[in-house]
């Protein structure tokens, strides 16, 4: 763990806590990273890098490198990108009910912080009147159309006025009276005209 400070403190800060454990002398074999070489348990760092190699993966193995958790037994890894100086995932090799395993964690703060996605504002709203799983499967359908649809449930003048607030364009109402006749009533929010379609239709309407 001290030697893992390298990147936070001073080489002499590290040196002068690895001296209080007479483990000084670590820094000069990891600051030459063909001194690694000559001990046993790199045969598994060899092996890592020529896998990486076949993957198309590019990696730094880093001796100095430790992670705070003690149930580590093999290789540890972190993430890092130019952007930010933290890595934005971590993990390692431990056993699991005497599973040889490898974990990974996500740091989702740093990630989303260096994501850059244009999110796009709901352009359908269905307005599910007690037929919420046909909404649900709906709703569905048309995402993976790739339509930005939203559900609500409830009364139609509250959900009128949610689609007016967010400027959504277009309200679906999904009712008895529609499951029965096998259609749906599309509203226009602009121009106020309802129309009854097939959801065959919708899709071809809203694409």
């Amino acid at each position: 763990r001290e030697i893992d400070k390298l990147d936070k403190l001073s080489e002499d800060e590290v040196k002068k806590n690895l001296k209080k454990l007479n483990a000084e002398k670590v820094l000069n074999i990891i600051k030459n990273k063909n001194k690694c070489k000559k001990y046993k348990s790199y045969v598994k760092i060899q092996a890592l890098l020529e896998y990486c190699k076949l993957y198309g993966v590019k990696i730094n193995f880093q001796p100095s490198l430790a992670r705070g958790l003690t149930y580590y037994n093999g290789s540890v890894f972190e993430v890092k990108t130019k952007e930010i100086k933290e890595s934005i995932c971590a993990g390692g090799s431990y056993l699991v009910n005497g599973v040889q395993s490898t974990g990974i964690s996500f740091g989702i703060e740093r990630l989303s912080s260096l994501a850059n996605i244009e999110i796009q504002d709901t352009s359908v709203l269905i307005l599910s009147i007690l037929q919420d799983d046909k909404a649900i499967k709906l709703a569905e359908k048309l995402r993976d159309e790739g339509i930005n649809v939203q559900v609500m449930y409830g009364k139609p003048t509250k959900a009128l006025e949610y689609a007016n607030s967010k400027k959504i364009s277009k309200v679906i109402f999904l009712g008895e009276e529609e499951v029965k006749k096998k259609k749906l009533k599309l509203r226009d929010m602009e121009s106020g005209k309802e129309q009854m379609i097939s959801e065959k239709e919708l899709i071809e309407k809203l694409l």
